[in-house]
């Protein structure tokens, strides 16, 4: 079997980067790459950039992966809604200990009443941001993931009886637009577009999804930046990482990598572009939080093991637990490494998406049992693997990682069908 070996180029933090083509391009069947030559894609450009207004709407043009990974989503929320008898509220997961604003030392397990989950804070803040600490389990460590309620409290108007819909609209249409943008991305490097389904089925993103967590507004911020990153747009770029960022404090591993990659090739005004612009604004977001709190929420997060896996093993005595974290969890970070260190040992290694790939799948792999507890929060926090293994993919031209990719996109369809009760319930 013969595979496309493509060095990267030192002087580009995207390796074998060729020019871009049409996002018009005609798929006819979900992975085949469509084969045109580098002056047929600058002429298919010309075509396709000039006025909107000459665009005409095409039934076929809603034949796109964003379109399908929406209406998969309306269905699994309706499915969810009916089979639990949900309304909107029952998704913030507000529970009775936090609502009645008991404060104290003591864990909410210990005293009566329900400790909900994360969702329930960021309503809290974008109700009232200035009040809403006493409703919470650790006030600095809430804020510091600021962005997701400010934006859902802008979107409805300061009024309360619109936060529920809108915390989950905003989750909603950032994971169908996180879509939308890789499929472009992947377009205009000649790939397959249907290669993004990866990043919207996720089971991390359900997750997220149905507990109003603030993870795909996040990953949507990170893919506007490397959208504008490949498009030579560094400065909007940085703005755009830096709001991820202050989204959700993981997101710092995409400005961290492209930081390093340039510092090892001594291009220090992007250092200092990432470093100021991408990481300084939460530097600052956090020493106001000491300022207000009097304490930083640093502390307040799972601490990461240094065996791999051990927060995973830990629970392998609790089969119910243990058997869905091998299937959506340990299985499909192994594939990731496997990948990883096949392209690596073939020499497509040494760009900045290698080292974010790289850094990703670290994370996860040494996660704290306080991480690997629940399949929300486990999910949650390795969504940034399949960011970062599609962005490689689409960088190094690898369809052999972008194909592996797709196993993170069978975790949406095992999670939904155990949520469903259809696989058995999986504890959330």
């Amino acid at each position: 079997m013969n595979i496309n070996v493509t060095r990267l180029n030192t002087s580009s933090p995207f390796p074998g980067q060729r020019q871009p083509t049409s996002m018009r391009e005609k798929t006819k069947n979900f992975f085949s790459r469509t084969q045109i030559s580098e002056g047929d894609a600058l002429a298919n450009e010309k075509k396709a950039s000039p006025v909107v207004g000459r665009s005409r709407f095409t039934w076929s043009s809603l034949w796109r992966p964003s379109v399908v990974v929406g209406l998969l989503y309306i269905l699994f929320f309706a499915l969810v809604t009916v089979t639990f008898h949900y309304h909107l509220t029952h998704y913030v997961h507000i529970g009775t200990y936090f609502s009645a604003g008991i404060q104290g030392a003591a864990q909410p397990g210990r005293l009566n009443g329900a400790g909900g989950y994360d969702g329930q804070f960021y309503y809290f803040i974008a109700r009232d941001p200035f009040h809403a600490a006493s409703l919470m389990d650790n006030a600095p460590y809430r804020y510091q993931r600021i962005v997701y309620p400010l934006l859902a409290l802008l979107l409805s108007f300061n009024q309360s009886v619109l936060l529920t819909p809108v915390l989950l609209l905003i989750n909603f249409v950032s994971i169908v637009l996180s879509v939308e943008i890789i499929a472009q991305l992947l377009t205009r490097h000649q790939l397959s577009p249907w290669y993004s389904l990866a990043i919207g089925l996720y089971f991390g993103q359900m997750t997220a999804l149905l507990f109003d967590t603030t993870e795909p507004l996040t990953y949507l911020l990170l893919c506007v930046g490397l959208l504008l990153i490949d498009k030579k747009h560094m400065t909007w770029a940085a703005i755009w990482m830096g709001l991820a960022v202050l989204s959700r404090e993981t997101a710092a591993l995409f400005p961290i990598g492209f930081m390093v990659y340039y510092l090892f090739h001594k291009r220090w005004l992007e250092v200092l572009r990432f470093g100021l612009i991408s990481l300084l604004p939460t530097a600052i977001w956090y020493a106001l939080i000491v300022v207000i709190f009097g304490k930083t929420g640093l502390t307040y997060a799972p601490t990461f093991q240094l065996i791999p896996f051990k927060g995973l093993f830990i629970f392998s005595s609790d089969l119910p637990r243990f058997i869905p974290l091998l299937i959506l969890m340990f299985i499909p970070v192994i594939v990731g490494w496997l990948l990883f260190a096949s392209a690596t040992y073939r020499r497509q290694w040494g760009g900045a998406s290698w080292f974010i790939w790289f850094i990703n799948l670290a994370l996860v792999t040494c996660m704290a049992p306080g991480s690997y507890k629940e399949l929300v929060s486990a999910g949650r926090l390795s969504m940034g693997i399949v960011l970062a293994i599609l962005f490689y993919g689409w960088q190094s031209k690898n369809k052999w990682v972008l194909w592996g990719a797709q196993i993170y996109a069978l975790t949406g369809f095992i999670y939904a069908l155990g949520i469903l009760n259809i696989l058995g319930h999986y504890p959330s």
